[in-house]
């Protein structure tokens, strides 16, 4: 077996800046120990050593709410609400992409967040076409370019969608089912764990929540909601029910250890004890939440309560950008003008919201630089303007640093970006194909 040490001039380890640290990391893509490079070199002298002069090693961030296909729409649908947005890009749009469509967006939007240091992503799919096949296409996409996936497959049944975003919650159930077989089948979950998630409260029934639900039992796997992203939707949900949305989710079954409420940005004081008490997750998409005008959510409440937070880009029509680094920024910047106080958050506590947060709460065995987990990791360049003078902090990491610095993206262990460009393909084809289709579109 074959050992390798890594050598930075910094890293951070659980949230400690480390100088001149060193980390063996075995075949499997484990790390191994943290040392001294001469005491690991004495102990395991067949290792490759790889000097990772004048940058700092971060663990790699998790992207906790993402659709892939929409990186295609980029560009479509600024300014606009979110009604509008849904009418006039999102449906339309989705309605025409073809298979290939699917695949090679993924491979743009997968390789745009590793170069912005996101080495695992949750993507909540929904282009089903009461089949297995677009979502096989889209973890393929992620076996070739090299990141983790995170599958939310969705079910969705309202009746105003799109005919091949819709299913019956049983035929949701068995597609989901007959997906699994097929990612064990061709060899894909090394880089694909499948989730499910029912889409919204306002795109799902409460029997289409409740087969998701029983399918994630059946699968022992995680469970993704869209709920209360905008004011709309606890409107409706009040007026039709008497009950918020979260109220709802926690009626239909879909809260709990597991599962993960996307957004929670209209969520009351009541909605935030529910979420406390059955011990869900919140993902935190501010970037997205701010370009679609949906409001603030609740973050600094949310941590007094000890609910776990992850931050997730969303679609690439409602952010633009897939870096979880800027969304740690806005995060924070956010909560600090919505409180009126610098002070109510750190760059810590963001950070470990885009990195080990964002791992627990999604079941992966990474986030943090320690002996037992995966070498998922970026390095920066140390003398990139953004970093200068110094010397480095987690605050400049957070609130500072610019893409320009990420030099190299490992996942595994495997160097998946090296230089800002992908190792596991040629990003020039992929370029011309998708000008091409921009100039169709």
């Amino acid at each position: 077996m074959t050992n390798t040490i890594y050598c930075p001039d910094m890293a951070v380890v659980d949230g400690h800046l480390l100088h001149r640290p060193s980390f063996l990391v075995a075949e499997d893509g484990r790390i191994q120990h943290l040392d001294h490079v001469d005491a690991l070199h004495r102990e395991f002298p067949e290792a490759v050593v790889v000097r990772l002069d004048n940058q700092i090693l971060l663990p790699g961030t998790v992207n906790g709410h993402n659709h892939g296909f929409q990186v295609l729409m980029r560009g479509m649908g600024e300014d606009m609400d979110f009604m509008t947005w849904r009418s006039r890009v999102l449906y339309p749009v989705s309605e025409q992409l073809s298979h290939y469509e699917i695949y090679e967006s993924a491979r743009l939007a997968y390789w745009d967040m590793l170069r912005h240091g996101v080495t695992a992503v949750a993507d909540f799919f929904y282009l089903n076409d009461q089949g297995v096949e677009n979502a096989l296409a889209v973890a393929r996409a992620a076996r070739d370019v090299g990141i983790r996936l995170l599958l939310a497959r969705t079910f969705y049944d309202w009746e105003g969608a799109p005919v091949r975003y819709r299913e019956s919650p049983q035929a949701a159930h068995d597609n989901t089912l007959a997906l699994s077989r097929a990612l064990e089948e061709e060899g894909l979950t090394k880089w694909v764990a499948l989730h499910v998630a029912p889409h919204s409260p306002h795109g799902a029934s409460q029997a289409m929540v409740e087969a998701a639900q029983a399918t994630a039992q059946e699968l022992d796997t995680y469970l993704h909601i869209h709920v209360a992203e905008g004011k709309y939707e606890r409107d409706t949900m009040l007026s039709r029910h008497q009950l918020t949305p979260i109220q709802w989710c926690e009626k239909a079954g879909a809260l709990g250890p597991k599962s993960l409420a996307i957004h929670a940005v209209w969520a009351d004081e009541g909605d935030l004890e529910i979420l406390k008490r059955t011990g869900t997750s919140v993902v935190h998409n501010p970037a997205s939440n701010m370009i679609l005008g949906d409001g603030i959510a609740p973050v600094i409440e949310m941590l007094h309560k000890n609910i776990p937070v992850l931050l997730g880009t969303d679609g690439g029509c409602t952010n633009d950008r897939h870096s979880i680094f800027d969304d740690m920024r806005m995060a924070a910047l956010l909560q600090k003008v919505r409180m009126t106080d610098s002070s109510v958050i750190d760059a810590d506590t963001v950070f470990r919201m885009g990195t080990a947060q964002a791992s627990r709460s999604l079941g992966l065995n990474s986030g943090r630089l320690l002996p037992g987990e995966m070498f998922d990791a970026v390095t920066a360049r140390l003398d990139d303007p953004s970093l200068l003078p110094g010397p480095v902090t987690v605050g400049h990491l957070v609130y500072a640093m610019a893409d320009t610095a990420i030099q190299t993206v490992y996942v595994g262990g495997e160097r998946v970006i090296h230089q800002g460009q992908p190792t596991r393909f040629d990003p020039n084809p992929l370029i011309a194909w998708a000008r091409t289709w921009q100039s169709a579109h």
